[in-house]
């Protein structure tokens, strides 16, 4: 009978082991596909940014318009709104999502990705107050100065109203759920590894 408890605890140690095993390759899983997607996002705004400075060149340079001065400032605000962002970008990448590793020690993904939140936080409120407003602002003073048609103001609303929307959206669904889904999971195998 002792012999037989005894087998049984056994049993019972291997297969607490083995599930223990499983939730951390789970929890591993997770965490990396919502790593691959903020550096997916972000290299993705690493390619595209550089990419609208010839566009917003090509633009200004191609039009007949003598251009206001609102506009010519718009033009300049775009072009260094994409290096700024661009160089933005690549911090973000190469100082903490590259060093997120989930083999290694757990406390340094923790830091790394809390900081990561942090700059995250600060960009928004960027983009949320400065950016947008500035954007906005200026697109509709070139507008007026132009003095523009009814269908081009439209147009511009209906760009203003689609931007603010992709761009809460992208930091909601995209940065705040990956980040929270990483950080449950990091906690969650801290927990494991004290056990």
């Amino acid at each position: 009978m002792k012999n037989t408890w005894m087998v049984l605890d056994e049993q019972l140690k291997k297969n607490e082991m083995l599930n223990k095993r499983i939730v951390q390759e789970m929890l591993y899983k997770k965490s990396n596909k919502s790593l691959s997607w903020l550096i997916n996002m972000d290299v993705l705004g690493i390619i595209l940014l550089p990419l609208f400075i010839p566009l917003c060149i090509w633009l200004y340079g191609y039009s007949k318009f003598h251009y206001p001065l609102s506009a010519k400032i718009l033009f300049v605000v775009c072009v260094v709104t994409c290096i700024l962002g661009t160089i933005w970008t690549c911090y973000k990448v190469l100082r903490y999502l590259i060093k997120i590793d989930f083999s290694k020690n757990i406390s340094d993904n923790i830091h790394y990705v809390n900081e990561y939140a942090i700059l995250i936080k600060k960009e928004k409120i960027v983009s949320y107050f400065v950016v947008i407003p500035t954007f906005s602002l200026l697109g509709i003073l070139s507008y007026y100065e132009l003095k523009v048609n009814l269908s081009l103001w439209i147009f511009l609303v209906v760009a203003l109203i689609f931007g603010v929307i992709v761009t809460y959206w992208s930091y909601k669904k995209i940065y705040d759920s990956n980040i929270q889904s990483i950080k449950k999971s990091l906690e969650e195998l801290s927990e494991l590894k004290e056990e």
